[in-house]
């Protein structure tokens, strides 16, 4: 069984003063929810999967979010409402400790990208050179993006969050052969308070993962096979049909 885990509770700047009604998760990517672009991309990973949503409990309350994920999942899904705020994607994360501390490989997906490419290619590499760790990466430099920093071998020796390392940008995609290893690993970040400006996130639990020699490798992607909506400008071009990388 894979478990794909997609965090979604926490509120966007960027969205939160925009005209937009509904959440963001819900806006429309070319006539469909965002939310389903996303999963229709990850249903191509597996045909075993079993999806978790953290999601906020008022969208659940005033539109349905509960409803909309399970319909786009067959019933395939495990809801966890979240009442108010978290500390950041890592501390969502922890909310499925329960059905994630496994041996069952892991996925840790953002909600608001699409890939204009097939992404069991990737999880067929990772697995194939026994990563215990892998994310998918593109070229960027700029400082709103998470980082990861490879050795000559490939191998990842560092990641960071808001601070370029490396011109290999973290998209928001995270594989763990087993899902204990980030549990255990995004425990100690915490411990640790490995935070910035008071969130915890995904891409500095590697860390705690390189730290206790664990084999963490990278995909490439190119910009023009990402998308990012993380503002409503990049999303009204992507609908416009004008790509930025």
């Amino acid at each position: 069984m894979l478990n794909i885990l997609i965090p979604m509770a926490g509120k966007s700047v960027f969205f939160e003063h925009s005209n937009y009604m509904f959440p963001k998760s819900l806006s429309e990517v070319r006539g469909q929810p965002m939310i389903q672009c996303v999963i229709e991309d990850l249903n191509t990973i597996d045909e075993d999967i079993n999806y978790i949503f953290a999601i906020n409990k008022e969208d659940c309350k005033k539109f349905h979010l509960d409803n909309v994920l399970k319909l786009l999942t067959d019933d395939k899904a495990e809801i966890i409402r979240v009442d108010g705020e978290t500390s950041g994607a890592a501390c969502t994360a922890l909310l499925a400790i329960e059905s994630i501390n496994n041996d069952d490989p892991l996925i840790i997906s953002n909600s608001d990208q699409k890939f204009d490419c097939r992404l069991d290619s990737f999880i067929k590499d990772f697995v194939q050179r026994d990563l215990d760790a892998g994310v998918i990466c593109f070229n960027s430099v700029h400082p709103r993006w998470s980082y990861a920093l490879t050795d000559e071998s490939g191998r990842v020796v560092e990641a960071s969050e808001k601070r370029p390392i490396s011109k290999q940008a973290i998209a928001g995609f995270f594989y763990f052969k087993h899902g204990k290893d980030f549990v255990r690993a995004a425990m100690e970040s915490i411990v640790k308070d490995a935070s910035i400006g008071g969130n915890y996130y995904i891409a500095p639990v590697l860390n705690e993962m390189i730290l206790s020699n664990k084999n963490i490798g990278i995909g490439s992607v190119e910009n023009k096979n990402y998308h990012t909506f993380y503002s409503p400008q990049l999303l009204e071009e992507y609908n416009r049909g004008q790509h930025c990388d």
